[in-house]
């Protein structure tokens, strides 16, 4: 009797570890994303979240992803918390630890310092932008590139965020004046003469975007002599600043009736309730313009540097940053409702070609410079 109930507990034992490893070796084990092609499936089988459900298929094993990630970074305060907040979500046990300036105060650093610790640089890097941080900077495809509607031939930039253009206006002043601006053409207006504001686009990105739409959107062909003769009649209404914020900071304020600005900025002082000031998409069209991140060469921890641009690229990142800052997402399953944004179809969109904007921007600028000293 005592070795049959002997055997039968040994039975016993036997079936109910065979029961216990089952599930895990009929689960195929993750292989990583940053294959650039997603799974068929929305969820990634090698982890599950706190609360036992399947991870989304873009995020890595994360007993994989450890140690710290450097994040040097362009993004606001409210994007970086996004950002934190989901990486702590499904990386508990990454550190992530970021470090935020200019572009170009941020790859000057990643350049000079041999014992720069940089796993990623976030923001500040866009499409026509050429090779000018690929010297520090690694090839990688993200997990969501499928997805995307902007893609980096060259392989380098991971991009989560599309920008187009807008003017800023502070209707109460429109109305006092009696004028109506709808588009570039309706600045040309000697009532507007002084009360416009526009950034200088060797000092900021926004004023640079700003020439580039000009020069595509109010000549026949882009950089004619017609585009340019537009520039020369909206000078002498302008005032000209270094700082992107004065823009539609002073606008808000009632000091300038319009201003030249991105739509992001525009819509997410709106939606955090700036009032008698407008959003305009300019009647004439518009430009778009995908800017992104990039793994540096040589990162300390390049798991986590892959983990990050794949959490880039989600539409899930992308949306929840839409939520707080109006950014407008470069993958194509991004809610553009969450942030109030119209679609990209109806802005009257013209392709921009930024291997010329790359080889160009120097005599454009001076163009620009030149212009503008001489009428000071």
């Amino acid at each position: 009797m005592k070795k049959y109930v002997s055997l039968l507990l040994a039975l016993a034992m036997t079936l109910s570890l065979a029961a216990c490893g089952g599930g895990n070796s009929s689960t195929p084990a993750s292989s990583g994303s940053g294959s650039g092609t997603p799974s068929p499936s929305s969820t990634n089988p090698a982890g599950s979240d706190a609360a036992g459900s399947e991870l989304p298929y873009y995020i890595s094993d994360p007993s994989t992803i450890t140690g710290k990630v450097t994040v040097y970074t362009t993004m606001e305060e409210t994007q970086q918390e996004v950002l934190v907040d989901l990486w702590s979500k499904y990386y508990p046990d990454c550190e992530i630890e970021i470090q935020a300036d200019s572009v170009g105060t941020l790859a000057t650093r990643i350049r000079g310092d041999e014992q720069c610790d940089a796993d990623v640089v976030i923001g500040g890097m866009f499409a026509a932008d050429g090779d000018t941080y690929h010297d520090i900077l690694q090839p990688y495809t993200a997990a969501c590139d499928a997805e995307q509607l902007y893609h980096d031939e060259t392989g380098y930039y991971t991009f989560y965020d599309v920008q187009v253009m807008c003017l800023i206006v502070n209707t109460a002043l429109e109305a006092q004046l009696g004028v109506e601006i709808k588009g570039y053409n309706d600045l040309i207006n000697d009532a507007l003469n002084g009360k416009i504001i526009l950034a200088a686009p060797d000092a900021t990105s926004s004023g640079w975007r700003q020439v580039q739409t000009i020069l595509a959107v109010m000549g026949d062909e882009f950089d004619d002599d017609k585009s340019w003769d537009y520039i020369s009649k909206l000078m002498p209404l302008s005032f000209s600043t270094t700082s992107s914020k004065d823009v539609y900071n002073l606008v808000i304020n009632g000091e300038y009736v319009a201003g030249l600005s991105y739509e992001s900025t525009v819509a997410a002082l709106i939606n955090d309730g700036a009032s008698d000031v407008e959003c305009i998409y300019m009647s004439e069209g518009n430009t778009a313009m995908a800017g992104g991140a990039a793994i540096v060469k040589d990162a300390p921890n390049l798991p986590a540097a892959k983990a990050m641009m794949d959490l880039l690229s989600s539409a899930e990142f992308q949306d929840a940053r839409a939520a707080v800052s109006a950014g407008r997402g470069s993958n194509g399953q991004c809610d553009l409702t969450l942030c109030g944004l119209p679609d990209d179809s109806t802005l009257g969109l013209v392709d921009l070609d930024f291997d010329y904007l790359a080889a160009n921007k120097s005599a454009i600028m001076d163009k620009w410079n030149s212009m503008w000293a001489d009428l000071h």
